[in-house]
């Protein structure tokens, strides 16, 4: 293991050269995007360091390509079309949404699914079609909760390695070997992508960053899910809590405010946080992100928690964090508006 990490370690450092070098030519466009909160041009490369370093520790480490071909080609498929877009920024939000669902389908339509175990939901038993589409639309909901909160450095990092801590600690408790040690080969592929992230700011995930992550997060909490059949079903929403609320928290704060959801803002939960702060835009951001780790961390606690202790009321534990997450933003929001 040590050894084909320091390789996929090599390999995607050379990668980080090779485009911080091209990041003022004509390859790498200007980000303007109206949520740029950071100073400079910094390359939006993380997703292909990331995703290169994986494939090259899936191949060494000789993991079973094909109990995971369906991610692997999913998240391909999602990264290709992901990558244009850091590289062009010229595909409108409809598009994006149309290349998500695709990649969603790819997954899912191929994967062997877990049960749904919901009672409010046991209406689409015996309804393969229902599933499927509950399910590619929740894998559009991680990518895009993944994506709003590309933007601080770390914080796609911090929420990612939660989600990879609460898999691991659940899979291992279950004896589930295969899936920690796929755990372990991603937490060894972002490790370098986290630190250019931060705290130096030197690269963003941007969107393929962002949307791999997610891919491979609903990727597991699936398999984790179908390989033990006995976990509630309603403990994924607590494993994937932070991201799951930053996009329902966003579609009903924009529907609230009478724009549309697919319009990108800075009125996030981190964003408010970032404009509380004073200083210059690096310090702030580094500082804003770790203001926000204990917000990435909680579902790890809850997941810690129910595995130990109750591992039912998860709907509870859930609108829990969501309580939480709401409260903060609705005080923060209030200070913004009084000064």
């Amino acid at each position: 293991m040590f050894e084909s990490f320091l390789i996929s370690l090599l390999a995607q450092m050379m990668l980080y050269f090779f485009f911080t070098f091209l990041k003022n030519k004509f390859m790498l466009s200007k980000y303007e995007a109206i949520q740029k909160i950071h100073e400079g041009e910094v390359p939006r490369i993380g997703g292909i360091i990331f995703y290169t370093g994986f494939l090259i520790l899936l191949i060494l480490n000789k993991i079973n390509l094909f109990l995971i071909l369906p991610l692997l080609a999913s998240s391909l498929f999602i990264f290709s079309f992901s990558f244009y877009e850091d590289v062009k920024q010229n595909l409108s939000p409809f598009f994006r949404l149309i290349f998500l669902f695709i990649g969603s389908f790819i997954l899912v339509f191929s994967t062997d699914l877990p049960e749904i175990n919901i009672s409010f939901l046991s209406i689409i038993h015996g309804h393969y079609y229902f599933s499927i589409l509950i399910f590619i639309l929740s894998l559009m909901l991680l990518m895009n909760g993944f994506n709003f909160i590309d933007g601080l450095n770390g914080l796609s990092s911090f929420c990612f390695i939660s989600i990879l801590l609460s898999i691991y600690y659940v899979a291992n408790s279950y004896n589930d070997y295969f899936l920690t040690s796929l755990i372990i080969v991603i937490f060894l592929s972002s490790l370098i992508v986290f630190f250019l992230n931060f705290p130096f700011g030197k690269i963003f995930m941007g969107d393929s960053g962002s949307y791999v992550y997610a891919i491979i997060s609903g990727s597991l909490v699936i398999y984790l899910f179908k390989r033990n059949p006995e976990l509630p079903s309603l403990f994924a929403m607590v494993i994937l809590a932070y991201p799951i609320t930053e996009m329902l928290f966003s579609i009903f704060r924009k529907v609230l405010m009478g724009y549309s959801p697919l319009q990108p803002d800075i009125k996030h939960l981190h964003h408010l946080i970032f404009f509380k702060l004073d200083g210059n835009k690096f310090s702030r951001n580094n500082l804003a992100s770790l203001l926000m780790l204990p917000i990435c961390m909680l579902p790890f606690g809850l997941s810690y928690f129910s595995i130990n202790y109750n591992l039912h009321n998860n709907l509870l534990k859930y609108l829990i964090f969501f309580l939480i997450y709401s409260i903060i933003y609705i005080i923060l929001n209030r200070a913004k508006v009084n000064t």
